[in-house]
């Protein structure tokens, strides 16, 4: 794969690069960075055989539109021939993630988290048709509609609900966690049926928000996209919330939110709501292929905290 890579590379662009490195982060695509002299970009082959990166374009060309701080696509091969895959190139994003900016204040951080807040609210205005997952099997070169495997949010958010609970029932939750979850779930289930589908980033964490210097500089990957109700990003980002650094920001995060799209009353029970269904489903996959870590008790940790405050407001 490589050396069709290198080729490729030279297929691309007019002039060779300085370097071409596999980059290890990539999961779900593979990722090459492509570094010259002023400038890196990086390409990315989807793995996947008659699969397009048609959705991803089309999701980076609006937020680009919308003024939002993510790669430019300079790029797209539906499929391209030399690889037999579907083929993106990326501007960079500059600088370095927030989860390995512990240099930074706090102030400093709040800051970037108020910017990076308004950007997600403007990714999570991007209309999708359909829950869960983001359909890449297309069969054709539109990079306009996007689509959703599932009809409704409840069958997506709640797919493995009762597997995900019986195991962890049997692993690290108690009799009355697992009661008093079935309760949250049965009281606050008219939240997954409340709005049609939109764009969530779908792994949003400090991984993914970058800065250069101390500034805010944009968000990276949209490898995970899916079609969730609002709330889906803010809650997944208030699960992952202090595992690289001690203090919480998704206050900071919400109040940029909030700055670029109304937020309702109830936001933050919307918000704690999707957070547990997010937990419950992470922690089970998690636990199922390894021992407890640091990650999996932060999850735990903030799956009861989310618990005990949307219990208080049951009445």
């Amino acid at each position: 794969m490589d050396f069709f890579i290198y080729e490729s590379v030279k297929c691309i662009f007019s002039t060779n690069p300085i370097n071409v490195q596999r980059v290890a982060e990539g999961v779900s695509t593979c990722v090459y960075r492509i570094i010259f002299q002023r400038e890196t970009f990086y390409l990315r082959v989807l793995p996947e055989e008659g699969a397009s990166f048609a959705p991803e374009v089309a999701v980076h060309k609006y937020l680009r539109q919308l003024q939002v701080k993510v790669p430019e696509v300079i790029y797209f091969d539906h499929l391209y021939e030399p690889l037999q895959r579907s083929v993106m190139v990326t501007t960079e994003i500059k600088g370095v993630p927030l989860s390995a900016s512990s240099e930074l204040s706090q102030d400093e951080l709040a800051t970037i988290m108020v910017e990076a807040g308004r950007d997600l609210a403007r990714i999570n205005s991007m209309r999708v048709e359909g829950f869960g997952w983001v359909k890449h099997n297309l069969l054709d070169t539109d990079i306009e509609h996007i689509c959703a495997e599932r009809a409704t949010d409840r069958a997506f958010m709640l797919e493995y609900w009762e597997a995900d609970l019986a195991y962890l029932g049997e692993q690290i939750l108690d009799a009355s966690e697992i009661v008093a979850l079935e309760r949250v779930r049965a009281s606050y289930d008219f939240l997954l049926s409340s709005e049609p589908g939109y764009l969530a980033h779908g792994d949003f964490d400090m991984t993914h928000i970058f800065q250069e210097n101390g500034r805010y500089t944009g968000i990276i990957d949209f490898g995970e996209i899916r079609g969730t109700n609002r709330w889906y990003d803010l809650g997944h980002f208030h699960m992952r919330d202090g595992e690289y650094i001690s203090y919480s920001h998704w206050l900071s995060l919400i109040r940029g939110y909030g700055e670029a799209t109304l937020l309702p009353p109830n936001h933050e029970e919307s918000i704690r709501f999707a957070s547990i269904l997010i937990n419950i489903r992470a922690l089970a996959r998690s636990l199922r292929k390894h021992p407890p870590n640091r990650f999996t008790r932060h999850q735990l940790k903030v799956l009861r905290e989310d618990i005990a405050v949307l219990l208080s407001g049951i009445l």
